[in-house]
C-alpha cells in the first residue's frame, strides 16, 4: 500500500471541525479527564475529527461524525493522527486486539494515509516506545 494524500475541501473541513467542536464541548460538560497524559484541547479534538473524515474519504465509507465514547472512528476501524511526517501509530493496552488502527500524518485537512495494523499486532513489545510529551 503506497502512501496516499487526502485533501479535504473547505466544506468537508468545516463540517468535520464542527464535529470536533461538539466533541470538545461534550468533553468539558462531563468534566472528562485526559487519558495517557496528553491534555485534549480544541485543536486535538478538531484534528481528530478531520482525520476521521479523511480516512472515511480514503476508504469510501460514510462517516457518522459524533459517535460514542470509545466507539469506532470510521466503520469498525480507528484512526490515529500526528502532524509529524515521521510520527508513530500509538496503541494502548485497552485498544481492541481485533480492530484496524490506521496512521495518518498531516494537519489542517491535508493528510497522508500511512497504513494500518491490527491492534494485536501493533501492541507487541517490539513496537513499544516510551511516550514523550513535549510542552
Amino acid at each position: 500500500m503506497a502512501d496516499t494524500k487526502i485533501v479535504l475541501t473547505s466544506t468537508q473541513m468545516m463540517m468535520a471541525a464542527h464535529v470536533g467542536i461538539m466533541r470538545r464541548l461534550q468533553f468539558l460538560k462531563r468534566n472528562a479527564v485526559a487519558v495517557y497524559g496528553k491534555e485534549t484541547d480544541w485543536q486535538l479534538q478538531i484534528e481528530g475529527a478531520l482525520s476521521e473524515y479523511a480516512l472515511a474519504k480514503y476508504l469510501n465509507l460514510h462517516w457518522e461524525g459524533v459517535g460514542v465514547i470509545d466507539g469506532d472512528d470510521v466503520g469498525d476501524q480507528d484512526v490515529r493522527v500526528t502532524e509529524h511526517e515521521n510520527g508513530s501509530l500509538i496503541l494502548h493496552p485497552r485498544d481492541s486486539d481485533n480492530k484496524k488502527f490506521w496512521l495518518l500524518t498531516g494537519k489542517n485537512g491535508t493528510y497522508i494515509v500511512r497504513g494500518y495494523i491490527l491492534g494485536k499486532d501493533g501492541k507487541q513489545d517490539k513496537y513499544y516506545k516510551e511516550m514523550v510529551i513535549l510542552s
